[in-house]
């Protein structure tokens, strides 16, 4: 019996997809670290700075989830 043909696309793929949540994972972490860590940034500076990453972490989710949709 043969194996199952195989999409050569697909490990690609999943790497993308794969870098893709690192990505996103890595800027809500950073965020949550930025309010919580004692840095010598004001509250608003510091407010900020975790709401830019915590909207680009969702830019990149859903743009990931528009890309790896299946569709």
């Amino acid at each position: 019996m043969t194996p199952p043909p195989t999409d050569p696309r697909a490990a690609a793929l999943a790497r993308k997809k794969l870098l893709t949540m690192i990505v996103s994972s890595a800027l809500v972490v950073g965020a949550i670290l930025i309010l919580v860590l004692p840095t010598q940034l004001a509250w608003p500076l510091r407010l900020g700075v975790a709401f830019s990453d915590l909207t680009a972490a969702a830019a990149v989710w859903l743009v990931g989830r528009q890309l790896f949709s299946g569709r």
